[in-house]
């Protein structure tokens, strides 16, 4: 799965490249969590603060994220790109155990994604709307997936636009068991948060 990511992320940007107008949208931030939600099976068990639970985790799960879109503008204030995300858990986080195996920390998430994004002129203040998806790899080995919509305002400085944005974000994880237990049942993990982020939008 991880050459799948390489090669639609290359995919990606050869388009864009191939396109005469660029830009670049760098946003960071922090998600702050609304919900943890986690669905046990017979053989993956999940726990917060060392104890199991199953359904709605007792504290929300908060990240610092971050990510690098590039992107094309195909009409006057719309624009669509690809690039490269990522998330850490800093607050409530969870952990996760398949049969006989120690518990596995969350540790990050990596992500690559495809966003399209709306601006609208009030100069020098910009109104943005983005909303971005793609495939999540929590710690590398377990797949998902996460979308964010996000609003924001930004003040243009030329080519360079800073904006400050919120939204709602959902990631979603099936999580499996080892190689070694082919007919294990998976689990599903999700983190609800709203992302509060600063962003920097370079057009050349």
């Amino acid at each position: 799965m991880r050459k799948i990511l390489i090669f639609a992320l290359m995919a990606a940007l050869a388009i864009t490249l191939s396109f005469g107008q660029l830009g670049t949208d760098v946003y960071v931030g922090y998600n702050l969590g609304i919900k943890t939600m986690a669905q046990e099976s017979d053989d993956v068990k999940f726990f917060q603060n060392s104890v199991s639970f199953s359904g709605s985790a007792s504290q929300t799960t908060s990240f610092i994220d971050l990510g690098l879109l590039v992107d094309y503008e195909i009409a006057d204030g719309f624009s669509i790109g690809g690039g490269i995300g990522g998330a850490m858990p800093i607050m409530g986080n969870v952990s996760y155990s398949s049969g006989d195996a120690t518990n596995t920390a969350i540790s990050f998430a990596l992500d690559g994604i495809i966003g399209v994004n709306y601006t609208y002129p009030l100069e020098p203040v910009m109104l943005k709307a983005d909303l971005i998806g793609g495939i999540s790899f929590l710690n590398l080995n377990q797949m998902g997936y996460m979308v964010k919509a996000k609003f924001g305002i930004g003040y243009d400085v030329g080519a360079l636009t800073v904006s400050l944005g919120a939204g709602y974000e959902l990631r979603n994880y099936s999580i499996k068991p080892g190689a070694d237990q082919a007919d294990a049942k998976p689990g599903t993990l999700s983190f609800n948060s709203i992302p509060i982020e600063l962003g920097i939008t370079l057009r050349f």
